[in-house]
């Protein structure tokens, strides 16, 4: 029987040991740092998500009172309104190229809307001051107890989506009553009928003993074209007197003119209940990725409606009617001509005829220098306050502005009603001044001084349609 083989038992040596303990401890160095590596890498994504999730959407990004404005609604409502510029901007570009060269107009808006966009910071300050704002005129309006209702939100909505379930809103035309003024005999003895030649043409024998027609400054109490406005003066047309009075002698009547205004007359609209809701769903998927749902929108219409609310309560006692007053003037550019001016009208030269000579106003010279009914708001301060300081008929003294030397004539005034979008025009003014004086006095309202960083540049400007809307700009 064979003697079975004994295993040959290895010697382990010192070196053999050190080098296994070496390994080892290796090893172990190996996974401790890969332990470590990968925790430290899980602690970052946790606190990355943690920071983009939890953390930095509850960053206060302004405060107003006890209300706060945090990064999570900050962030979706620039990003909502960003969506809706850059759909403004392809809509006007789309009207462009459907108008091709007469549509000039919609490509610079184009232009002008998604170049806003191109400066995130600038844009979400405009945000931001909105959302200051909204705070704002929601305390004030629960102050002076101004609600909006839930159904005064659904329709605004549902006219937002154009969905009107009891008909849609068609303008047809009603009269607003507006009166033409009756001008006095002063006003009528200040301007003197002067015949004016006519076009040299041939003489029929039906016309050979016509008189000349007879023109005169109050046909240019209409014009339109005013000298000394400020930057937001807007010149307002005025009746064509001389066509109104006939001629001196004749007593010009107190007469209405109608003034186009809409109503609204309802029409069946196909626009189905479903239809809406499948819209309003849309909307909610579209805007979903900017965390933008109904319920914000809602919120903004909610917001719209308080402040519509609140400029009529702060406006209510706004006046309706304004004073006017009819003036022509003589600018000159130096006072010496001002008073040589002053001096030929005092020994009886004509206004108009001096006017035509003398002054530097290109734009009424040879109308005499009328400048046709204006308010206190059209003209620079230094004319107005002069202007109507002066009774009628009465010729001021040299009166210095930015544009030279005027003398001024007034010519008639009057206390004319404020028209119904100029009156809006007002409203908005004064709130507007409203709302920057409770910016400027409240000291409870603060922002994060670090409050660009939380400013979202998306959705952002295609480059190949920025590229495009420049190099149709050249």
């Amino acid at each position: 029987m064979a003697n079975k083989k004994q295993p040959i038992k290895k010697t382990t040596t010192k070196k053999h040991m050190a080098r296994e303990h070496r390994e080892a401890r290796q090893t172990r160095i190996i996974v401790i740092v890969s332990i470590v590596v990968g925790t430290i890498i899980l602690g970052l994504v946790a606190y990355g998500v943690i920071d983009q999730t939890v953390i930095r959407p509850r960053i206060a990004v302004a405060t107003v009172g006890n209300e706060t404005i945090r990064v999570r609604e900050f962030d979706s409502y620039v990003q909502y309104s960003r969506a809706q510029l850059l759909n403004q901007s392809f809509q006007y570009y789309t009207f462009y190229q459907q108008f091709g060269e007469f549509g000039g107009n919609f490509l610079q808006t184009a232009q002008s809307l998604a170049t806003q966009l191109t400066q995130p910071i600038s844009f979400g300050r405009d945000i931001l001051d909105e959302m200051i704002d909204n705070l704002i005129i929601r305390e004030e309006a629960a102050k002076r107890g101004i609600s909006v209702s839930q159904a005064e939100i659904d329709e605004a909505v549902q006219t937002a989506f154009g969905f009107f379930p009891n008909g849609t809103p068609t303008p047809t035309v009603t009269g607003t009553i507006q009166p033409t003024p009756t001008y006095s005999e002063t006003q009528l003895a200040i301007i003197t009928l002067t015949s004016t030649p006519t076009a040299t043409v041939e003489e029929s024998e039906e016309s050979a003993d016509a008189e000349p027609p007879l023109t005169d400054e109050i046909e240019d109490a209409g014009t339109d074209e005013e000298t000394i406005v400020t930057d937001d003066a807007v010149a307002e047309p005025e009746v064509d007197i001389a066509e109104e009075q006939g001629t001196a002698e004749e007593e010009v009547e107190f007469t209405p003119t109608p003034e186009v205004t809409p109503t609204i007359t309802l029409t069946p609209t196909p626009y189905t209940t479903a239809l809406f809701a499948q819209n309003i769903k849309d909307f909610n998927t579209n805007y979903a990725a900017f965390n933008f749902d109904i319920k914000q929108l809602r919120e903004i219409f909610e917001i719209q409606l308080l402040r519509e609310k609140l400029i009529d309560e702060l406006t209510q006692d706004l006046p309706r009617s304004k004073n006017e007053v009819w003036a022509r003037h003589i600018l000159v550019e130096t006072n010496e001509e001002a008073l040589e001016v002053l001096l030929l009208l005092e020994e009886g030269e004509d206004f108009h005829t001096l006017a035509a000579t003398y002054s530097i106003d290109e734009s009424n010279r040879e109308q005499g220098g009328n400048l046709g009914w204006f308010d206190e708001n059209m003209m620079v301060p230094e004319f107005s306050e002069a202007a109507f300081s002066l009774a009628e008929g009465e010729v001021s003294e040299p009166i210095q502005t930015s544009f030279g030397f005027h003398i001024i004539q007034v010519i008639g005034k009057r206390v004319s009603q404020v028209l119904p979008a100029e009156f809006a025009q007002r409203q908005q003014t004064a709130f507007a001044e409203w709302l920057a004086e409770q910016r400027n006095t409240r000291d409870d309202i603060e922002i994060n001084p670090n409050w660009d960083r939380y400013v979202p540049n998306t959705p952002e400007v295609p480059q190949q349609y920025l590229a495009e809307l420049y190099q149709l700009g050249q």
